[in-house]
């Protein structure tokens, strides 16, 4: 029985320290919509050393969104927003990472939501911890620019992305 609940409360404790989030915020009626998606994959090659041989990509399914709010999560998975039986993943892939100063980085790459590609850059910090390699980047978006929604004085057309990766 000790065994059990040793192993119990070590794998707890590295789902714990083991985290990874893809999250959004948005204004929405004035308010801030904080989400996320708890369903996706990354493959990630970086060496600080070596920029030109590293390679950042992300993959999300968007079914997995999550506001804390059913109904909002249900409609924004409709064809309005994400279609997600339509295109059920978002893809991030680098095509460049160029040092900035110690531990910071710029990742210049192509973002992919719905049946739209566009180029985008932003600062990524970098630590090893515990030998595990994090990485975190906050950047902004344009939802109307992927197709996500419409218009509207309700709804801000920019939403802030934030990462966090620990391998």
């Amino acid at each position: 029985m000790k065994n059990i609940l040793f192993l119990f409360c070590f794998l707890i404790s590295m789902q714990i320290t083991a985290q990874s989030t893809v999250k959004f915020r948005i204004k929405n009626a004035g308010f801030t919509v904080n989400g996320s998606f708890s369903s996706f994959t990354n493959q990630i090659s970086f060496d600080p050393q070596n920029l030109s041989q590293s390679k950042l990509t992300g993959v999300v399914k968007v079914e997995s969104v999550n506001t804390a709010n059913s109904m909002r999560d249900n409609h924004l998975r409709n064809a309005d927003y994400f279609d997600v039986k339509k295109f059920p993943t978002m893809k991030f892939e680098s095509a460049s990472i160029q040092l900035i100063s110690t531990n910071k980085f710029k990742v210049n790459g192509n973002l992919t939501i719905k049946d739209v590609t566009k180029k985008v850059s932003f600062e990524m910090n970098y630590q090893l911890k515990n030998g595990k390699q994090n990485f975190d980047a906050s950047w902004k978006i344009n939802r109307l620019d992927y197709h996500v929604g419409e218009s509207s004085w309700v709804t801000d057309d920019e939403l802030s992305i934030d990462i966090h990766i620990e391998k």
